[in-house]
């Protein structure tokens, strides 16, 4: 994986890649259950991956609540 600086001043170097998780959570029927959403932020961490990309929006606060 490769990383990038985050900004010019941060410091902090994040993974080439972003995990975008608009679709985690069933509030969209996007049928994303916990036990799967752990399973594809593992597999992300494992890969490297460091970069979520989300917002207070997604599946109506469900999203936020699987990623956190």
């Amino acid at each position: 994986m490769r990383y990038t600086a985050f900004g010019h001043r941060t410091g902090l170097r994040v993974s080439g890649y972003a995990l975008g998780p608009a679709n985690v959570g069933t509030g969209w029927g996007a049928d994303a259950e916990p036990g799967e959403v752990r399973r594809i932020f593992d597999r992300f961490a494992e890969a490297g991956g460091t970069f979520l990309d989300t917002a207070d929006g997604y599946q109506p606060g469900e999203s936020e609540e699987l990623t956190g």
